[in-house]
């Protein structure tokens, strides 16, 4: 249990550092400062009868989201996806854009542009956060262009119980632009075979701080 937990501890400050660099980019695009964070992470196996998947889920899924998702393979396959309730993007898409967002709090009404943006924000961070943790653990990755869609909590967890993947990577996050702040998760699907190769190139650092 401990090696697990230390592995995770690996992964998360690896996350938080990836996270804090796609926040970077963002911010030199909407030119506002964008402070992103990872306060806490989860490995979940999918097959493991005794854990309760709702128990992890973080608060967000249990809304409508909006979720922007990206697929990758190589070295290791799976799928990432960027989630944010979907009654809070109207602010979030409004301050990127520097629109005004009066008597729109909780607008689910979204534009083909909408859509578009936060796309666009899917993809600087999904690619930032996995290109950099690929770089990190010297894994070779492929990614598919992002995909935008809004689901409830009832098709989500459909959605999660993929056959093809039997691991999930939880990251909690923080998103905060002005003065609002925006609770989300990026939520990574894998394989397997692709988990197990990500643990052993994280076993590989935890063996080089103790050396």
């Amino acid at each position: 249990m401990c090696k697990i937990i230390e592995s995770e501890d690996i992964l998360k400050e690896l996350f938080n550092i990836s996270v804090g660099k796609s926040a970077s980019i963002l911010s030199e695009i909407v030119n506002k400062k964008i402070i992103l964070n990872v306060p806490n992470l989860k490995i979940i196996d999918l097959n493991d009868r005794n854990i309760n998947i709702n128990l992890h889920l973080p608060k967000v899924v249990y809304k409508d989201m909006m979720i922007s998702s990206i697929s990758f393979q190589k070295e290791i396959r799976g799928k990432a996806s960027l989630i944010f309730p979907a009654n809070k993007m109207r602010t979030f898409i409004n301050l990127c854009t520097n629109e005004s967002f009066e008597n729109q709090v909780d607008d689910m009404n979204f534009t083909d542009v909408d859509f578009d943006i936060v796309k666009e924000i899917g993809n600087i961070m999904l690619n930032s956060v996995i290109g950099e943790i690929g770089n990190y653990l010297e894994i070779r990755l492929n990614y598919t262009l992002p995909k935008v869609q809004v689901f409830d909590k009832n098709d989500f967890q459909k959605d999660l119980k993929s056959k093809e993947f039997t691991h999930l990577l939880m990251l909690y996050i923080t998103f905060k632009i002005d003065d609002s702040e925006l609770e989300g998760a990026i939520i990574i699907n894998l394989t397997l075979s692709s988990i197990n190769e990500l643990l052993a190139k994280v076993k590989i650092i935890e063996n080089d701080l103790y050396e």
